[in-house]
């Protein structure tokens, strides 16, 4: 039976840290095929020929949350993928990007504060389903961007395999911009 489990987990080391490092999108279209998974883990081992692009959000308020849904009367399952992240400043390209981005289908990939990176909307793709634009009211307050970006999909987002030196660099097809 597929659905029986495999193994248990003990408490390990506390050694994780929170938050989001950045947030890489690339078009849902360049994604549709070459996306290889590991046999025995299932971490993403090819990617593509494609660019993605680099958003670095401000300090601590890039967020990643996958929740379950599932539905025991239509027997019904699947995951919601939410990535978050603000970044600023107000400007006419960066007008032009978020408009770009809130018309998009996308690939999302999440690059954890652990140097962990996630796929969000492998299957069906991830879209904006959140934004603002801010000019604040005092001094401190932001002025720039909120970001929420949602895929729906019957797995839950998979790890890339680990990278050597830099992000994407173990990819030889993925083209970052702006580049390390």
């Amino acid at each position: 039976m597929a659905c029986e489990l495999t193994t248990g987990f003990t408490l390990s080391c506390l050694e994780g840290i929170g938050g989001v490092k950045e947030v890489l999108i690339g078009n849902y279209d360049d994604f549709t095929t070459g996306i290889t998974f590991g046999g025995v883990d299932g971490e993403v081992d090819a990617l593509p020929t494609a660019t993605i692009f680099r958003y670095v959000p401000f300090r601590n308020s890039g967020s990643y949350v996958e929740t379950v849904n599932k539905n025991l009367e239509t027997g019904t399952l699947y995951f919601s993928q939410e990535v978050g992240w603000t970044f600023g400043k107000l400007n006419q390209e960066m007008r032009n990007e978020f408009l770009n981005v809130a018309k998009a289908k996308m690939i999302v990939f999440v690059r954890t504060n652990d140097d962990q990176i996630l796929l969000v909307g492998n299957g069906e793709g991830s879209q904006l389903t959140a934004g603002t634009v801010q000019s604040g009211a005092q001094k401190a307050d932001l002025m720039g961007y909120q970001v929420t970006t949602v895929a729906e999909e019957l797995t839950p987002a998979v790890h890339l395999e680990p990278f050597t030196t830099e992000p994407f660099d173990n990819f030889a097809g993925i083209t970052v911009s702006p580049a390390y």
